[in-house]
């Protein structure tokens, strides 16, 4: 399950299959959403310094995030969805439904599927444009000054957000819940 604290960002294998770098396991999903953005800045390339363009996804308030009932066979609590009152970064994402891949590709032919040994295992990720380098979710989305992690409304201004009015699934394994300067990030 995602963190819904807004100060811990957690990780987790979400498709430990590092030799078939395909969409991940559709049975992992474990975040819901009428709705999303797909957020878009660029950043520089820690292989070949190029200025390469990223995108990332983001929850709206009110999503949700899939509880898991306790491992206890004898409980008899059943997993249950539970609604999120802040916004959401995704990362580590190892599984999205074909209409948001499609749109997505649709955005970038740079964010696809990657096997990492950060993650042991695959999952959707950023590319340089320029060299094809794997560009890290831990350098974009948890490290101060990561193109998805603004340290001022100065940095915030540079990612534009794209609202899709679709339904949105996914199985993710990083959630930066709440994230700082959000209000300050450019709406197309």
């Amino acid at each position: 399950m995602p963190n819904r604290d807004p100060n811990i960002v957690e990780r987790d294998n979400t498709n430990p299959d590092p030799d078939n770098p395909g969409n991940g396991d559709s049975a992992t999903i474990n975040v819901r959403s009428p709705g999303y953005f797909i957020a878009r800045t660029a950043g520089t390339c820690a292989h070949c310094g190029s200025r390469t363009r990223l995108i990332g996804l983001l929850l709206p308030p009110s999503h949700e995030t899939l509880s898991f009932a306790a491992d206890d066979a004898d409980a008899p609590e059943a997993d249950f969805w539970d609604q999120v009152p802040y916004s959401a970064f995704l990362f580590y994402v190892g599984c999205v439904p074909d209409e948001v891949r499609r749109r997505l590709e649709g955005f970038s032919n740079s964010y696809r599927p990657a096997a990492s040994s950060a993650v042991h295992g695959t999952y959707w990720a950023n590319h340089c444009e320029h060299c094809g380098a794997l560009q890290e979710d831990h350098d974009l989305f948890c490290e101060p000054e990561g193109a998805f992690h603004p340290v001022d409304a100065a940095s915030a201004i540079a990612i534009e957000l794209t609202h899709v009015s679709e339904r949105f699934e996914a199985a993710a394994g990083g959630y930066a819940c709440e994230p700082q300067y959000l209000e300050y990030t450019m709406r197309a």
